[in-house]
């Protein structure tokens, strides 16, 4: 499920550790920061050809910069400007000076699909420039600070960086090159803070992308996400009906009979087939569980607690499987979920406002609320072994909702 992070991380793979500084052969496996300097000083030196050679110069400014390193190699890098820039052969190409086991972690090209024609292209242009500021500025964001706050921030940032967004005859003008990387920096402002302008500001550039036919699939779902984040629900569907080349589900009817009445916190609850999505408020007075919930973490966390013979009644009693709004939460995502765990349905939240309760969205936590307050909190859901499970039990114990059984049954 849906996460603002760009950087893929993994446990780190077996190697030389960062501060080592040990030379870097033309075959050996970069495992730091130290390595990979030294990779790039030689290469510059000698002018040998190198698979990085295949990006862009600002797409390989910003994939080096971001690379995140582990004691015993990479653990993690931006697959976007992979994806959008190389063939899957280069994208291979480039991980695998990382190792055989990051370059398993390869995204599927798109390169072919978005068609960006970028011989000749030299250097980097000013708004390039622009656009990998706010790319880093919104990573930084997105690792410090609440979600709102990492919201103002990126919707902040695409303001300052980006006024030709909002500039119709400067926006016509743009190469596809930059043309691109505007749409890129405002789907993901308009994800992150659901602002009308922003809205309004990112379906301006996805037309014009769209005109010059430098978009792809995933470019027409991320669009209509940015559609439903505004409750957009309308204009979400006849938007889906125009692209049907797409091939993108159909919407379910969205069904508010609260409207403007509505108390503090709601969620939109799917009926059984998935067609219908109806508003519904969640009372936080009594002792009850909200789990935040989106990852596999979170997946992992539903099947072995709804299979749990003290766990699973309680939650099936007592706890809310909270997921982010329409749109920023795939509705597709949470049919899957829905049909996969019956008795642990996820509920869509309305607005990330009314979840103040909640200041921080991390997947998986439960947070035991009662009298509209978290009263505690158990982080994650480790597998083998379930070191939470026991936490979670004495959680629950505390505030009410589980009677401490005298001879525990086994887990399955």
């Amino acid at each position: 499920m849906a996460l603002l992070l760009a950087a893929t991380a993994w446990p780190a793979s077996a190697g030389a550790a960062e501060g080592q500084q040990q030379p870097v052969q033309a075959d050996a496996t970069i495992r730091s920061q130290t390595q990979l300097d030294e990779y790039l000083r030689r290469h510059a030196a000698t002018g040998e050809p190198t698979p990085l050679d295949a990006f862009s110069a600002g797409a390989r400014e910003r994939f080096l910069s971001d690379l995140v390193w582990g004691s015993k190699g990479l653990g993690g890098f931006n697959q976007g400007d992979l994806a959008e820039e190389l063939d899957d052969d280069q994208i291979h190409a480039v991980l695998g000076l990382f190792g055989s086991d990051v370059a398993a972690y390869a995204p599927r090209s798109r390169a072919a699909v978005i068609g960006i024609n970028r011989t000749g292209l030299t250097g980097i242009s000013d708004l390039e420039r622009r656009y990998t500021r706010f790319y880093l500025d919104a990573n930084r964001a997105s690792a410090h600070g609440n979600d709102a706050a990492r919201n103002d921030t990126v919707a902040a940032r695409f303001d300052a960086l980006f006024p030709e967004a909002r500039q119709p005859a400067t926006l016509h003008a743009l190469a596809d090159h930059d043309l691109r990387l505007l749409w890129r920096a405002a789907s993901q402002a308009a994800g992150s803070a659901p602002r009308p302008d922003l809205a309004e500001t990112a379906l301006s550039v996805f037309e014009v992308t769209e005109r010059r036919g430098i978009i792809d699939r995933q470019d027409v779902l991320k669009l209509r996400g940015i559609l439903l984040a505004g409750r957009r629900f309308e204009q979400a569907r006849r938007f889906t009906a125009a692209h049907p080349e797409a091939g993108l589900t159909t919407l379910p009817a969205f069904d508010d009979p609260l409207t403007n009445k509505a108390p503090a916190a709601t969620v939109w609850r799917m009926n059984a087939d998935g067609s219908r999505l109806t508003r519904t408020a969640i009372d936080l007075e009594p002792a009850q569980v909200l789990v935040t919930a989106g990852c596999h973490f979170s997946a992992d966390a539903a099947e072995d607690i709804t299979a749990d013979p003290v766990l699973g009644p309680v939650f099936a009693r007592h706890a809310h499987w909270l997921v982010s709004t329409p749109g920023v939460e795939s509705i597709d995502a949470v049919r899957d979920w829905n049909r996969r765990f019956p008795e642990a349905p996820a509920e869509m939240i309305h607005d990330r406002g009314e979840w103040s309760v909640l200041p921080t969205w991390s997947m998986p936590e439960f947070h035991v609320v009662r009298g509209g307050k978290v009263i505690e909190t158990v982080k994650g859901w480790p597998r083998s072994p379930a070191s939470n499970r026991r936490p979670l039990i004495d959680a629950l114990h505390r505030a009410g909702l589980l009677d401490q059984p005298s001879a525990e049954p086994t887990p399955l």
